[in-house]
């Protein structure tokens, strides 16, 4: 095989700790279950990415599950927590905070693509196996509520129309994340992703920026 290796030998390397070899198995496992899913994903192609054996694997995951459901986890923890107190932490209008959370999301999604493309392939492994649903569709409904939580907390404090649709609005949210995650890990540029953001970004203030602070609706005198 010609070019340099990715990874060192098989088995766990010299001089590396339980924590740095756990976050090496999960980017694999995240990898090798966003590529060919989790039905036939195997511990030894997983292994085989890390530059691990099998038996390593295992003595973390005894399982196939096991690791699916914390490559699962570490997308909720990692990623989506981390996403959400950045988001959390900006002040404004609810326009510019749940703005905030696409930005984060996108953001993020750069530093370690394996995180969206597992994020999208296990909303579909969980079609086939119920029992990842709940798992699998954590991240979305973890962001879910940041954004149903601002919009009521905006029309409490009538920072937005009082007949806003919060439901509707937050699967909106959710709807354009998922796609922007797709975007991000299979098909598209960065640049290209990034001017979505700010079509995005417009869309989002159409709809929560209130009248009286830009143009009239329409309908009104």
């Amino acid at each position: 095989m010609s070019g340099p290796t990715r990874r060192r030998g098989p088995g766990r390397p010299p001089g590396s700790d339980s924590a740095e070899t756990r976050l090496r198995i999960l980017q694999s496992a995240r990898q090798v279950f966003s590529t060919i899913g989790f039905d036939q994903a195997s511990l030894k192609q997983i292994a085989a990415d890390a530059g691990l054996t099998r038996n390593a694997i295992a003595n973390y995951y005894p399982s196939k599950i096991d690791l699916y459901l914390a490559a699962l986890a570490s997308v909720q923890e990692v990623a989506v927590e981390r996403i959400i107190n950045r988001a959390s932490a900006v002040p404004g209008p609810a326009h510019r905070r749940i703005m905030a959370l696409v930005e984060s999301a996108t953001d993020f999604g750069w530093t370690d693509r394996t995180f969206v493309r597992f994020f999208v392939t296990a909303t579909v492994d969980a079609t086939r196996h119920p029992e990842l649903r709940d798992h699998a569709l954590l991240p979305l409904e973890t962001a879910g509520r940041f954004v149903r939580e601002t919009l009521e907390a905006a029309r409490r404090d009538g920072d937005v129309e009082p007949d806003v649709d919060i439901e509707a609005l937050t699967r909106l949210v959710g709807d354009l994340l998922w796609g922007l995650a797709m975007d991000i890990g299979f098909y598209g540029e960065e640049t290209q992703v990034r001017r979505t953001v700010r079509s995005v970004d417009r869309l989002l203030s159409a709809a929560l920026v209130p009248a009286s602070y830009g143009m009239p609706r329409e309908g009104a005198n």
